[in-house]
C-alpha cells in the first residue's frame, strides 16, 4: 500500500527511502504489539477483578439461601433469618474494604455497611456524575438470569471524589434480593498508563536502534552502488578508461563491481571489432560499387530489350484493338438489324397461332355438332322405323275393322230380309198382325240405316286404308333420307374430326415455330449483348494497351535515371 501511495505521488524510491519504510513499518508492528499486549493485561486484570466480585457475591447469595433454608426448617423466623443476614452482610470486608450491599427489587435500600444511613430508603432515583441511575441498572442487571455487571461512578469512602467502579449483582431467593458488591477500577488504569509509560521508553530505544542500524547499512550499501553506476555511466558514454571498484568485496556489490569489470572487458572487445569492421565495410564498399556498375551495365542491356519488345507488342496490339472494336461495332449493328426481323417474324408466328388456336377451336364446334346432328338422325330413323310399324299395325286395324264392316252389312241385309218377311206375313196376317207389322218396318228401316252406316264405315275405312298406305309408303321414304342423312352425318363428322387433328398439329408445329423463333431472337439478343461486351472489352484492351505503350515509355525512362543513380552511387 505504502510502494503504491509512492508510486502515485511520483516519488522515487531509494535505498534509503526503502529502509525508512521498512523502519516505519517495523515500528508500527512494535507499536501494534505492543498496544495488544498492554490491552490484553488490562483486561486479564479486569477479568481478575470480575473473578473476585461475582466469588463474593454468590458466597453472600449462599448466606441468605442458607438462612432461607432455616426458616423453611422452622429453626428460625423469617424476620430473624433476614435479620442474621442483614448483620452477617453487612460485616463483610475483603479487597481494599470492599463491601456487600443488598436492594429490594424497587430499589430500596437493606444493606450499605459504610452508610447504614442509607438502609431503608429508596436510592432509584440516585445519578452517579455520568448521570446514570445506577441503582436501577444494578437492580436490573440482578434480575437477570445468572447476574449481571454494571459501570458506574461512585465516591471512595471518606472522600467525594467519584471514580470509576464496576459492580455485580445477583438476586437471592425466596426473598427477591438482589445483593451486590463492587470494586474500584480507577487504578486499573493507573496500572495502565504505567505500562504504557514503560512500553514507550523500551519502544523509543528500539526505534531509536533501528533508526542507527538501517542508516548503517543503507550508507553501506549506496556508496558502493553509487561508485558503480558512475563507473556504468562513463563506460556507457564510451570512457573505457574508467577504474572498476570494489571488485575485491566478497559480498553482493563485489559480484555487481565484477560483472561490470565484465562489462568493461567485453566493450573494450567491441570497440576493437568495430574498428575491424569499418575496415571491412570499406573493401566492401569499393567491391560493391564495381559490382552495382557490372549489374547496372547488364540490367540496361537486358531490360532495355525487353522494354523494346514490350512497346513494339504494345503498338501492334493497339493496331489489332482498334479492329477489333470496329468489327464490334459492326456485328453489334448487324444483330440489332437482325434482332428488329426476328421480333417482327416472332410477332408473325405468335398472330397465326393465335389464329390457328381459334380455328381449331372452330373445327371442334363444328365437329361437336355434327356429331350432334347425327345422333338426332340416328334417333329420327329409330323414330320413323317406330311410326312405320305404329301405321302398319293402324293398317291392319282397318282391314280387321273393313272386315267386321262386311259383317254388319251382311247382317244387315239379311236383317232387312227378315224385316220384309215378316212384314209379308204381317200383311197375310190382317189386323191381327197390324202390330207386328209396325215393328217389321221400324226393323226394316234400322236395317236400312245400318246399311247406309256401314257403307259409309267401308268408304272411310277404305280411305283410311289409302291414306295408311301412303303414310307408310312416306314414313318408309323418311325413314331412308334420315338414314341417308345420319351417314352423310357420320362421313362430316369424320372429315371434320380429321381436319381438327390436322388443325391441331398444325397449331403445335406454328408453337414449335414460334417457340423457336423466340430462341432465336434470345440468342440475337445474346449476340448482340455480347458483340457490345466485345465492343467494350476491345475498347478497354485499347485503352489498356495505349495505357501500356505509355507505360513502357515511363519505364524505359525510370530504368534510365535507376541506373543513372546506381552508376552515381
Amino acid at each position: 500500500m505504502a510502494l503504491r501511495t509512492f508510486r502515485k505521488c511520483n516519488m522515487v524510491l531509494t535505498i534509503p527511502r526503502r529502509f525508512g519504510i521498512l523502519v516505519a513499518v517495523s515500528i508500527a508492528i512494535c507499536i501494534a504489539a505492543i498496544a495488544s499486549q498492554l490491552l490484553s493485561a488490562r483486561s486479564a486484570l479486569l477479568d481478575e477483578r470480575k473473578t473476585a466480585i461475582v466469588g463474593q457475591v454468590q458466597s453472600a447469595v449462599s448466606i441468605v439461601k442458607a438462612l432461607a433454608a432455616e426458616v423453611q426448617k422452622g429453626t428460625l423466623t423469617e424476620a430473624e433469618a433476614q435479620t442474621r443476614a442483614k448483620t452477617t452482610l453487612r460485616n463483610i470486608r475483603y479487597g481494599k474494604n470492599d463491601y456487600i450491599f443488598v436492594y429490594k427489587p424497587d430499589g430500596e435500600n437493606i444493606v450499605l455497611g459504610p452508610r447504614p444511613d442509607w438502609e431503608g430508603k429508596n436510592l432509584s432515583n440516585e445519578k452517579d456524575a455520568n448521570g446514570l441511575f445506577f441503582v436501577r441498572e444494578l437492580v436490573a442487571s440482578g434480575l437477570r438470569d445468572g447476574g449481571g455487571f454494571t459501570d458506574y461512578m461512585f465516591a471512595r469512602a471518606g472522600s467525594t471524589v467519584p471514580v470509576a467502579k464496576l459492580g455485580y449483582t445477583l438476586k437471592a431467593d425466596p426473598w427477591n434480593w438482589i445483593v451486590g458488591t463492587g470494586v474500584y477500577v480507577d487504578d486499573l488504569d493507573e496500572m495502565f498508563y504505567a505500562s504504557v509509560k514503560t512500553a514507550l521508553v523500551w519502544a523509543a530505544g528500539l526505534i531509536a536502534l533501528l533508526c542507527v542500524t538501517a542508516l548503517t547499512i543503507a550508507r553501506a550499501l549506496v556508496r558502493p552502488l553509487q561508485a558503480i553506476t558512475r563507473v556504468m555511466t562513463e563506460l556507457a558514454t564510451g570512457n573505457l578508461a574508467v577504474d572498476v571498484a570494489g571488485a575485491e568485496r566478497r559480498d553482493e556489490l563485489g559480484e555487481m563491481a565484477r560483472a561490470v569489470e565484465v562489462f568493461k572487458v567485453n566493450a573494450e572487445a567491441r570497440q576493437r571489432l568495430e574498428a575491424e569492421q569499418k575496415e571491412q565495410e570499406g573493401r566492401l564498399a569499393a567491391q560493391r560499387k564495381a559490382d552495382t556498375e557490372r549489374l547496372a551495365n547488364e540490367f540496361e542491356s537486358s531490360v532495355g530489350s525487353i522494354i523494346d519488345t514490350v512497346s513494339s507488342a504494345a503498338a501492334a496490339l493497339e493496331t489489332s484493338a482498334k479492329s477489333l472494336t470496329s468489327t464490334a461495332d459492326r456485328s453489334q449493328g448487324l444483330a440489332t438489324v437482325v434482332a428488329n426481323a426476328s421480333g417482327d417474324a416472332s410477332n408473325n408466328v405468335q398472330s397465326v397461332a393465335a389464329s390457328t388456336e381459334e380455328m381449331s377451336s372452330s373445327v371442334n364446334e363444328i365437329s361437336r355438332q355434327v356429331q350432334q346432328s347425327a345422333a338426332i338422325a340416328n334417333e329420327a330413323v329409330a323414330q320413323a322405323r317406330r311410326t312405320n310399324e305404329r301405321v302398319g299395325e293402324l293398317s291392319q286395324a282397318a282391314a280387321r275393322i273393313g272386315d267386321v264392316v262386311e259383317l254388319i252389312n251382311t247382317i244387315a241385309g239379311q236383317t232387312n230380309l227378315l224385316a220384309l218377311n215378316a212384314t209379308i206375313e204381317a200383311a197375310r196376317a190382317g189386323d191381327a198382325g197390324r202390330g207386328f207389322a209396325v215393328v217389321a218396318s221400324e226393323v226394316k228401316a234400322l236395317a236400312e240405316q245400318t246399311a247406309k252406316a256401314t257403307d259409309e264405315i267401308s268408304q272411310q275405312i277404305g280411305a283410311i286404308q289409302s291414306a295408311t298406305q301412303h303414310s307408310v309408303t312416306a314414313i318408309r321414304d323418311i325413314g331412308d333420307t334420315i338414314g341417308r342423312m345420319s351417314e352423310i352425318a357420320s362421313t362430316i363428322a369424320a372429315a371434320v374430326e380429321e381436319q381438327g387433328a390436322a388443325t391441331q398439329e398444325i397449331s403445335r408445329n406454328i408453337q414449335q415455330a414460334a417457340q423457336g423463333t423466340r430462341q432465336v431472337s434470345a440468342n440475337i439478343a445474346q449476340v448482340q449483348r455480347e458483340a457490345s461486351e466485345t465492343g467494350s472489352a476491345s475498347s478497354q484492351v485499347l485503352n489498356s494497351v495505349q495505357c501500356l505503350s505509355q507505360d513502357s515509355q515511363r519505364l524505359k525512362l525510370e530504368v534510365s535515371r535507376f541506373l543513372a543513380s546506381v552508376r552515381a552511387a
